[in-house]
């Protein structure tokens, strides 16, 4: 399944049921940005460490309960 097709509401769903996480969404994302952005030029700065490290701390939140929807 690719994961940049999920809406937010069920990305949100699978979270909340831990079956995904923000970290798996968020390297998916970027993963997809590094194949389309040569051909689309559409991002005039990327910030893959910035995101990844808000996406752990979520995770991490979430691991402990902490869920935010």
């Amino acid at each position: 399944m690719d994961l940049t097709y999920l809406t937010i509401s069920q990305a949100a769903d699978l979270i909340s049921r831990r079956e995904l996480s923000p970290v798996e969404l968020a390297k998916a994302y970027f993963d997809r940005i590094r194949q389309f952005e040569p051909l689309i030029n559409s991002y005039i700065t990327v910030t893959e460490e910035t995101a990844l490290a808000a996406a752990r701390q979520a995770e991490g939140e979430i691991q402990k309960g902490n869920y935010r929807g």
